[in-house]
């Protein structure tokens, strides 16, 4: 009950602060969509934690427990005579410490107090009443800590503390950011607004150790490397997976999340390196209506707009005194690319949601998203001589009218909560998603092999041989060939493709003392079937492209024909169990463990044989973690963090010959670090060391490509650090470095790559992002990112002559290096200013220095990064 009560003061203390929407500006920089969103996590924090908000009037044990006795704190404070004014709530608790000669500490995001307003005290009052009266109408309470320290904060469990910026909302994340073992960078909605970010790979800019790759073949969209390994299915949008193959907008999002590190027991199958969570706008109680109007220099046409309507109370049932409310997201976007030909995007969004019995003990919220996109892909230029070649950076050789991407995403999901009493939570989500796509894209190569060696192949100098037998041709061309004279083969990626997942995820969040040692435990059940039904087509006559002077308006030519049909289905389930204990004030104990069960049954139709071809797979797999957390006081953590987990042969919805008989793919992750609040909590620094290693990594034999064997060893070893901070004075900071060593540690087809670089791992990364007040109501904001060279595989291509079995014979290595792109730094900008109270000015410049720079390698084509362009944007609210 007394949950019920602080939630639903919160929600009314929203209606009150006088704080704008997202894009909201008023004359301080705290106000606006940075305000808001500081409200909006509170109220996400109290929502998503099952442990009971107290009112200020309760005593409180420092175990976090609530005494048998309510007895008013303000009893035994000092008598003060206070004359503070009305205005803003951080200002009148600076002044409050100086009257009262207490402390007052803050256990809520920092930057949240800007968004209050406060009426005001005085007279001679008790200090206990004066705060009181000053955090009326907040929905914030206070309790005494100690004989000189009050604890201002949404909750007033000592054990709750919210002090980074930003919260997790995923239940089963129990603790703070700070006393949470893992590296998690949160890139909230007020970044992604001020760096007009439309993308979700732009979005992971602001996360150090994410390097993000091209498209693969037969799969589309969003793919990414976290810690030296693929995340391509490892992308979940409120904590349920998101696999579908389309490239994701930010229009419908509160903020991203990347969990670095083990997620075995929270996500299941995959997350080797990690997970990115995508989380959802829902609907508040409060009215507004929010957007923004961008036109820029590479033809961006953007229109977004976020309204939101109250519902009021309901009247009668177990949502009764909850409140009810509607909220709409749109968007349209239709972009070139900047320095690039032909590339267009166009994209357009749709996602209501419904919330009832918002504050009440049970609430609901059914949401729906669609997500239309219809592009001329890009899939860049080719290699040569393993190199990106010497091609003009706008060339583009597909076909201006005969390359498509056309996707209809829809995704419906029901989450019911329902809070028992201040110990147990209930949680359910059901989703059903249905991704279908229709693609035919260019992608462009010059011969895969490279210059003729036969000299002893080494690491550093000459590697064979390579994951896949290359019996091409020998290339024609060298070093010295006359670029005007190359010839680039248009290779046609078509696939027409439907898939689907409908999910269900159950938890429950427990807290409880057992022989005295505090618990916070959540059980949970998932599970459903995933599909994938994909047509696959080749093409003949396609005409070939000049490197220099590619002819994109050129008709297309080619002949299509069926090469093969794939129905698969994928039915999995998993039970978790996750436990926090907490050994004092000082150490917390969790660990956990979940169990994975994963069926799969693929039949697939191939036309030139006439052949159907059934496989199936199933796998049961367990997943452990264990960690420890001290606190050596209450503002940082130290924590040490193990984790396994696993990838299934069927992870990416797909099954062969060779890869049905396998067993899964396991890791072990170690990692140490620390997290720290500094500045009165104003400033976020948090650290990791970290060990993976992949034990049995596969690999397809370069003699017979039908197989494979778990018998690669793969390691990366790294450190990353971040800082996030909102010092004042309109000054944010945000950055980060991850340094990563990655290598082959063992292998059998490939001994002679021990030693090289995982693919698409560079081995620094660098971002940051600063914003400033420059006087005159303007805000100013720079940031960079530096991406250190990458290699597109561990081995190189060559042909072998002859075989003695799967050894070969008088090899002749075909290249003298890995492919590799080099490193790169990119800056970005922004400027904003208010008009008036609805209306704000926002000019973005994005690649300042206009820097040339392989954003996305694949081992089969390369896509550059956009040139320099600059959006004007108009952001509005009422």
């Amino acid at each position: 009950m007394m949950k019920q009560v602080q939630l639903k003061a919160v929600l009314e203390a929203k209606q009150r602060a006088r704080v704008n929407g997202n894009g909201g500006f008023s004359g301080s920089r705290f106000t606006g969509s940075k305000g808001w969103l500081a409200v909006g996590t509170l109220a996400a924090a109290a929502i998503g934690s099952a442990v009971p908000a107290i009112a200020a009037a309760s005593v409180v044990a420092k175990d976090g427990g609530v005494s048998g006795q309510t007895i008013s704190p303000e009893a035994n404070l000092p008598v003060r005579r206070f004359s503070i004014a009305a205005g803003g709530l951080e200002e009148a608790l600076k002044s409050y410490e100086v009257t009262s000669g207490l402390k007052i500490k803050l256990t809520v995001p920092v930057g949240t107090l800007a968004g209050f307003e406060t009426k005001g005290v005085s007279g001679l009052l008790a200090s206990g009443e004066a705060l009181g009266k000053l955090l009326e109408g907040t929905g914030l309470s206070y309790r005494l800590d100690g004989e000189s320290t009050l604890v201002v904060g949404l909750q007033a469990s000592a054990d709750v503390s919210v002090t980074a910026q930003q919260a997790m909302p995923l239940t089963r994340f129990t603790e703070s950011l700070t006393e949470t073992p893992q590296s998690i960078t949160v890139v909230p909605q007020f970044v992604l607004q001020e760096q007009g970010v439309s993308t979700l790979r732009d979005s992971l800019r602001n996360v150090p150790g994410i390097s993000l790759a091209a498209g693969e073949g037969g799969a589309q969209g969003d793919n990414l490397t976290i810690r030296g390994f693929t995340a391509r299915n490892d992308i979940f949008l409120d904590g349920i997976r998101d696999f579908g193959s389309y490239y994701r907008d930010s229009f419908n999002y509160e903020q991203v999340e990347a969990l670095e590190g083990p997620a075995g027991i929270e996500f299941g199958r995959g997350s080797t390196g990690g997970v990115i969570n995508q989380e959802s706008k829902v609907p508040e109680q409060r009215k507004f209506i929010t957007g923004g109007v961008e036109l820029g220099t590479d033809l961006t046409r953007r229109v977004t707009v976020d309204v939101n309507q109250p519902l009021g109370k309901i009247a009668s049932g177990p949502m009764a005194g909850g409140g009810a409310a509607f909220r709409l997201n749109v968007m349209g976007d239709e972009a070139n690319i900047a320095g690039r030909d032909v590339v267009e995007n166009k994209r357009f969004g749709v996602a209501p949601s419904l919330s009832v019995g918002m504050g009440s003990p049970t609430r609901a919220t059914l949401s729906y998203v669609h997500l239309g996109e219809n592009d001329i892909p890009d899939y860049g230029i080719p290699w040569l001589l393993n190199k990106p070649a010497a091609a003009a950076r706008s060339s583009y050789y597909g076909f201006r009218h005969g390359n498509f991407l056309n996707t209809h995403d829809d995704i419906v999901t029901l989450k019911v909560e329902h809070d028992m009493d201040e110990h147990v939570s209930l949680r359910s989500l059901s989703r059903f998603a249905n991704y279908p796509r229709n693609a035919q894209i260019t992608e462009p190569q010059v011969c895969s092999n490279g210059a003729i060696s036969t000299a002893a192949a080494t690491y550093g100098q000459l590697l064979a041989p390579t994951s896949s037998l290359n019996s091409a041709q020998l290339c024609q061309y060298n070093g010295a060939t006359d670029p005007s004279t190359i010839l680039v083969n248009r290779n046609q990626i078509t696939v027409k493709s439907h898939e689907s997942d409908l999910w269900q995820q159950d938890e429950a969040v427990l807290h409880f003392k057992l022989f005295g040692v505090g618990q916070s435990m959540v059980l949970g059940m998932e599970g459903g079937r995933e599909t994938s039904n994909p047509t696959r087509f080749t093409f003949t006559g396609v005409p070939s492209a000049t490197l220099i002077n590619p002819n994109e308006d050129l008709a297309f030519a080619g002949t299509g024909t069926v090469s093969t049909i794939t129905h698969l289905a994928s039915d999995s389930g998993g039970v978790y169990f996750i436990d926090t204990m907490k050994l004092g004030r000082y150490i917390d104990l969790s660990g956990g463990v979940r169990y994975d069960y994963f069926y799969t049954q693929q039949r697939q139709y191939t036309a030139s044989t006439g052949v159907n071809l059934f496989l199936h797979r199933v796998d049961k797999q367990p997943s452990y973690r264990a960690a420890f957390v001290v606190k050596p006081n209450e503002h940082g953590s130290v924590y040490f963090d193990y984790g396994t987990s696993f990838n299934p042969s069927a992870e990416a919805l797909s099954l062969s010959v060779s890869t049905a008989v396998l067993p899964p793919e396991e890791n072990e992750t170690y990692e140490v670090g620390t997290k720290w609040d500094m500045l009165h909590e104003r400033l976020t620094v948090a650290g990791a060391l970290f060990h993976t290693v992949k034990d049995n990594a596969k690999e397809t034999s370069p003699a017979n490509s039908t197989i494979t064997v778990l018998a690669g060893n793969q390691l990366v070893k790294g450190a990353q650090m971040s800082v996030t901070g909102r010092l004042g004075r309109d000054f944010d900071v945000i950055g980060g470095y991850a340094y990563l060593d990655s290598k082959v540690i063992a292998s059998m087809y490939f001994p002679n790559a021990i030693g090289a670089p995982l693919a698409n791992v560079p081995k620094q990364t660098f971002n940051a992002w600063l914003t400033h007040g420059l006087g005159l109501r303007i805000q100013g904001g720079l940031g960079g990112n530096y991406v250190a060279s990458r290699t597109a595989s561990s081995t190189i291509p060559y042909v072998a002559t002859a075989w003695v079995g799967t050894t070969p014979a008088n090899a002749v290595v075909t290249a003298t290096a890995l492919k590799q792109v080099p490193g790169y730094w990119a800056f970005n900008g922004v400027i904003r200013r208010p008009l008036g109270e609805r209306f704000e000015a926002q000019v973005n410049v994005n690649n300042i220095l206009n820097r040339y720079f392989i954003d996305e390698p694949h081992p089969s084509h390369l896509v550059p990064g956009a040139g320099r362009s600059a959006l004007f944007g108009v952001n509005y609210k009422f």
